[in-house]
């Protein structure tokens, strides 16, 4: 069975801050169900991003504090995994890389 990559955290942020779903519902302007089907979800929602724009407003947070990356132990993510899965090779064809300046580009 194929592990959640990405957990959502919505639950554990309105608890910590001890935010109402009634009280979240009024800011954003939704029902207080659809909050309440946001936050009982563990797997990352689709969300526009009005939606958690307004979410991270009204819990002063940053998208970061809503969701987590867990690598899946079977997807071979790890220390090595920029090698094992080519990650790293195509971020590195992707940034330039720099150079002196040329002397004869510039203009005397």
């Amino acid at each position: 069975m194929k592990k959640q990559m990405i957990v959502w955290k919505l639950n554990e942020v309105m608890a910590r801050q001890r935010i109402k779903n009634k009280d979240l519902a009024a800011f954003l302007g939704i029902d207080e169900n659809s909050v309440s089907r946001l936050r009982k979800t563990d797997e990352m929602p689709r969300l526009t991003a009005e939606r958690l724009n307004g979410l991270c407003i009204a819990l002063g947070c940053q998208p970061g504090d809503l969701i987590v990356f867990v690598p899946d132990d079977d997807a071979g993510v790890g220390e090595d995994s920029s090698q094992q899965i080519g990650i790293l090779p195509a971020v590195k064809r992707r940034i330039p890389k720099t150079s002196e300046p040329n002397t004869q580009d510039i203009a005397a």
